[in-house]
């Protein structure tokens, strides 16, 4: 039972990731963001030829936007496993702080909603709010290292349960899309060129690392539940390699 409902809750995290993606390409018209050398008056005249998929994006993003936070708790769930018989401060760190990942992920859509949703204010406003909402997506950076932090140790620490999710090449792999993530703050200081909110290492690294991780850690998950329920049932599951 408790392994379907992790894996229930990796496949609703997949969905809703897909449909969050999707709409903040295809209706938000983030991927990437207008340039953040636009005047006020320009970006007014983005949000008000765009208002009403806009604020359908917004709609939707608000049931979408933390679509990190269940597969953040079964990660949690399983570094648990690892902890067991340990204090489990990995697993204190994942579970209180990955989930908060979401809130950065949800914010943005609002504030780019907020900027649609009348039209006829002032342009000084409105680019406030699409200024805050595009910071908010790209430099918010504070919290990840520590979250990206319990599963590199994880992986790279001795497993003590079988059928672990996390072999040790998957540590450094997070480990290295976890620095790529850092560079978002960069976002702050410049507004052009690979360091700006829509440049090469600001904005198009990240998203195309979450794109990447977020499905690889998925695959990972199902393949080590459904061991575990395996065994769980009596019934001979391939064994994965304990590290020492």
């Amino acid at each position: 039972m408790w392994e379907r409902s992790q894996a229930f809750l990796v496949w609703w995290s997949l969905v809703l990731a897909v449909a969050y993606g999707l709409t903040l390409g295809l209706l938000l018209h983030m991927v990437g963001p207008p340039s953040a050398t636009l005047t006020a008056d320009q970006v007014a005249v983005f949000y008000r030829e765009h208002q009403t998929s806009i604020r359908a994006g917004a709609m939707l993003a608000s049931w979408t936007g933390m679509f990190i936070a269940p597969l953040w708790c079964v990660l949690a769930a399983q570094i648990w496993r690892q902890e067991q018989g340990r204090t489990p401060v990995w697993t204190i760190t994942a579970g209180s702080l990955g989930p908060m990942m979401g809130l950065f992920l949800a914010a943005p859509p609002i504030c780019w909603g907020v900027a649609a949703f009348t039209p006829t204010r002032a342009p000084e406003i409105t680019a406030t709010f699409h200024e805050l909402g595009v910071l908010t997506f790209v430099t918010t950076d504070q919290i990840f290292v520590f979250n990206f932090a319990a599963v590199v140790a994880i992986a790279l620490l001795p497993q003590a349960a079988d059928y672990s999710p996390f072999p040790r090449w998957y540590g450094y792999f997070s480990l290295f899309w976890a620095l790529v993530f850092e560079v978002g703050a960069v976002g702050f200081v410049t507004k052009v060129g690979p360091f700006s909110w829509n440049g090469l290492f600001v904005f198009w690294l990240p998203v195309i690392g979450a794109s990447i991780w977020i499905p690889a850690t998925a695959v990972l998950l199902l393949r080590a539940l459904k061991r575990q329920r395996l065994a769980a049932t009596g019934t001979p599951a391939p064994a994965l390699p304990v590290k020492a």
